[in-house]
């Protein structure tokens, strides 16, 4: 054999591996063999009336929900509480016309009496910002008071929120504009993602190149945990609090590709996945398809992800493409962007 015979054959067997690489890849970032374990260790209820749930916090025993439609915009969409010591679900008064909550952060003043709501809103024009509330009487009859909206030229598609102090606030972007690098960035086969500060004046991104990043969490310790939906991962980084600069740190794979997370009274996080993100996508384009819903708690060490523990676990009838959880005590809620449902459920 000839020396470019031999060079031939070997760009050949490398070309081959990289694609088996790059499909072998590609298949499991994208779940397509993936099952899901059933069951929970307790009792759920359906809680109908929502149009979608995009986001939850709790605050002083009180659920804020994020409700509307990754489907589409309704006049019910909004902000919801739910008080978890027994009450009604009601959608709260002061939020503007066009508004549609796609990911919620709550902050506490000083005092830890006053409660601050930033949401990322979805506006029916295709515009984005983030808008900022005052919750008043948050533990008898609250109420929104809009504070101000921000938005920006960098601004171009964002995902979840999370306060860093007042006035400044950490956003999860997707940052390509063209439709078909968006649906190369959605597969997982490039990055598309970073991750924008705003410290009261304007935006600067801190983190680039990331895959697919949704859910953000900021620990008490200043690590801010982002939830990468094509790495099946979720991520910590290291916070900087006078610049906002951020440094990667360890992270975490799962069982299931992230959507959003909270953190419990307890300094757990609650992460809500998908194990088959091609059930997920048809389960967007068809509401009669349906899609599996899985809930994690993951411990922390230092603000670090360290172990994650399926919670629930269905196959889609129950809670199909289940988007956050959020635990308080016992209760655990789940939500969904695409089911028109919120389960309350108990742990045993």
């Amino acid at each position: 054999m000839t020396r470019f015979a031999r060079i031939g054959r070997m760009t050949l067997i490398m070309a081959v591996l990289a694609v088996v690489a790059f499909t072998g890849r590609m298949l499991w970032v994208n779940g397509v063999f993936s099952s899901v374990p059933t069951g929970f260790l307790g009792s759920c209820k359906v809680l109908f009336g929502v149009p979608g749930v995009q986001d939850i916090e709790i605050v002083h025993g009180t659920a804020f929900i994020a409700a509307s439609s990754a489907r589409d915009f309704s006049e019910a969409d909004g902000i919801y509480a739910l008080p978890l010591s027994g009450g009604k679900l009601t959608k709260l008064k002061g939020a503007p016309k066009d508004f549609h909550p796609r990911g919620i952060s709550t902050f506490r003043s000083p005092d830890g009496s006053g409660v601050f709501l930033l949401a990322v809103n979805r506006r029916s024009t295709g515009r984005f910002s983030i808008d900022s509330f005052e919750v008043t009487d948050p533990k008898a009859n609250p109420a929104l008071v809009a504070q101000g909206t921000i938005g920006g030229g960098l601004l171009t598609d964002p995902q979840d929120v999370v306060a860093a102090g007042p006035g400044a606030f950490y956003v999860s972007n997707n940052s390509l504009k063209q439709s078909f690098a968006r649906r190369l960035a959605g597969l997982g086969v490039i990055p598309g993602s970073d991750i924008l500060y705003f410290n009261g004046m304007l935006f600067r991104p801190v983190a680039q190149d990331l895959y697919g990043a949704r859910g953000l969490l900021l620990t008490p310790d200043d690590h801010l945990l982002v939830a990468s939906l094509t790495t099946r991962s979720l991520n910590a980084f290291s916070r900087e609090p006078v610049t906002g600069n951020l440094t990667e740190g360890k992270s975490l794979t799962l069982d299931a590709a992230p959507e959003k997370i909270s953190l419990d009274n307890r300094g757990e996080v609650w992460v809500a996945g998908h194990a088959n993100l091609s059930d997920w996508r048809d389960f967007g384009a068809d509401k009669n398809a349906r899609a599996s819903s899985q809930i994690f708690r993951v411990s922390l060490a230092s603000g670090e992800p360290q172990e994650a523990q399926q919670i629930y676990g269905n196959d889609g009838t129950q809670i199909a493409g289940a988007s956050v959880g959020a635990s308080l005590g016992k209760r655990l809620l789940i939500g969904s962007s695409l089911d028109e449902k919120l389960l309350d459920c108990t742990q045993n």
